[in-house]
């Protein structure tokens, strides 16, 4: 549908304009370009539609549909996403002898026959040489048998504590290693340990991957929910799609800086996510909520923060074809980003004064006509969320933006596009276990390999994640 098009534009005679009246045609020539701009947009969208439909039309032909490019980026427009508190550093190149971890020290010395008598000795220069072994470690156990004709009994020696199964605890940490934080096929894992001389079949990858320590590893991703959520105030939350059973699903994490919490389910509604929580219907969490504006998310929680950075997200994407509304919005953009640094500041040293001149300024800033329709709209739009982006000034604590979740999420995202997805219940499970504490683990700066080779092995001499959690409050 084509929008409206002002009577008065219609009915325009360009001899009646009075040119001497300024403020008339500047308001006119603002009305116009307006209609130009929203005639563009319309135009692209219906360019983007139009190509969609012609490679749907191919690719029922069996051709390929035309390629995808990136849409170009104004160089002067780049940077007007990036908060000045969270531009990158600039990189330095750390030393990294000192974490280089030492197996074995071998001295080389000089020979002496090329010593003068004068030569006095001076010590050891170190030089450090890293490699690795990647290398089989097969035992075969022969098991003492013993016979008692007088008790037709048989007696055989047990095998040493920790063997459980055809393949060894470190075998099976390594395959899990290799699946979730190396995102290695499982084909691929089969072709590696065959060259390494492991004969292992398909389905005992699998299985390694869905069966080993399913229960104990389910419990775990539990007590790491339940230890996040009592550690802190608030958490983040986010989804996104994922295949299960060849069927459209959801993966949902729950997390904030100290541990991540994965669920897949087949929808993504506020029930769903009441569950996932241990709500019932009517309850509320009492933890602060941050999320961005999807609908699912409210009135799960008494106090729902919404994210800066998600919020801002939208202005980009009105995109601008006119120059003048280009400038509008950057300069719109670097009053909003100089706001962000101003809550920002106040979240390290609140003061109640500056609480009342922050909100103050937020109605003013938001409050503000540019003459671009599209970003007038936008920002009418954030004023009404005023609650949820300000709830940082009632809790200081809280962060401005949902981060955590997102960056969360990129690594179910990056298994999608290699597995599509999961095939079965039990790998479903697997995957819900194995992110949550594959990332929980790096935010608690614990070896991933180590802590399921920990796991697996039964020993549990490392200290369980949940306990962590609970050591660092928020």
């Amino acid at each position: 549908m084509l929008p409206a098009i002002p009577k008065e534009i219609i009915t325009l005679d360009p001899e009646g304009i009075d040119f001497d009246n300024r403020e008339a045609v500047r308001a006119l020539i603002i009305k116009l370009l307006n209609i130009i701009e929203s005639q563009a947009q319309l135009i692209h969208e219906l360019q983007n539609e139009n190509q969609s439909l012609k490679d749907e039309i191919n690719r029922l032909k069996g051709e390929k549909g035309k390629r995808k490019y990136s849409s170009k980026v104004h160089k002067e427009d780049k940077d007007i996403s990036t908060p000045s508190t969270e531009k990158k550093k600039r990189w330095r190149k750390s030393a990294k002898k000192p974490r280089i971890k030492i197996d074995r020290t071998e001295y080389i010395r000089v020979d002496r026959d090329i010593l003068p008598p004068d030569a006095e000795h001076k010590g050891y220069r170190s030089v450090v040489v890293q490699n690795i072994k990647f290398t089989t470690d097969n035992v075969e156990y022969k098991l003492e048998r013993f016979y008692s004709p007088s008790e037709n009994k048989l007696y055989e020696a047990e095998l040493p504590e920790g063997i459980h199964g055809e393949f060894g605890d470190d075998l099976k940490a390594f395959v899990v290693y290799l699946y979730y934080a190396c995102r290695v096929t499982e084909n691929k894992i089969k072709k590696i340990l065959e060259e390494a001389g492991i004969i292992i079949s398909a389905g005992e990858i699998s299985n390694i991957l869905t069966q080993e320590k399913k229960e104990e590893l389910t419990k775990e991703r539990e007590e790491i929910l339940k230890a996040g959520l009592e550690s802190s105030s608030y958490f983040h939350i986010d989804d996104t799609g994922l295949k299960h059973e060849g069927k459209n699903h959801h993966i949902h994490v729950i997390c904030n800086e100290k541990f991540s919490a994965f669920f897949i389910t087949p929808k993504k509604d506020r029930e769903t996510i009441k569950h996932i929580l241990g709500l019932k219907k009517d309850e509320k969490t009492d933890k602060i909520v941050i999320s961005d504006d999807a609908r699912q998310y409210q009135e799960i929680a008494v106090y729902h923060a919404l994210c800066w950075i998600h919020e801002i997200r939208l202005y980009k994407k009105l995109n601008p074809l006119i120059d003048y509304h280009r400038v509008q919005l950057k300069k719109f953009l670097t009053r909003v980003w100089a706001f962000y640094d101003l809550l920002d500041r106040f979240r390290k040293n609140p003061d109640e004064e500056e609480k009342g001149k922050l909100e103050t300024e937020f109605d003013e800033l938001f409050s503000t006509e540019t003459g671009y329709e599209e970003l007038d709209k936008r920002i009418a739009l954030t004023k009404k969320k005023k609650e949820e982006l300000l709830l940082v000034l009632r809790f200081p604590e809280i962060p401005l933006h949902n981060n955590p979740a997102e960056l969360a999420l990129r690594e179910p995202v990056v298994k999608r596009k290699i597995s599509y997805g999961t095939r079965s219940e039990d790998g479903k499970a697997a995957w819900e276990n194995m992110m949550s504490i594959l990332d929980t683990c790096k935010k608690q700066m614990v070896g991933f390999f180590d802590y399921i080779r920990d796991t697996f092995s039964g020993k549990h001499a490392m200290t369980r994640l949940a306990q962590l959690i609970s050591r660092n409050h928020l």
